[in-house]
């Protein structure tokens, strides 16, 4: 399986996309700036760890 990063990823076809990414065994790296949860901050060395 593959490893994809979809902007827009908070709604509309971002949403839909990371959906059927995710549904198809997918790893999806969510970006968007609207109702984001911050689940690794790439700026610091813990966070690009994860």
């Amino acid at each position: 399986m593959g490893i994809y990063a979809v902007t827009g990823s908070a709604s509309g076809m971002g949403y839909e996309t990371a959906q059927r990414l995710k549904a198809d065994g997918h790893t999806v790296i969510g970006v968007d700036i609207k109702d984001a949860d911050i689940v690794a901050d790439l700026s610091t060395p813990h966070g690009r760890r994860q």
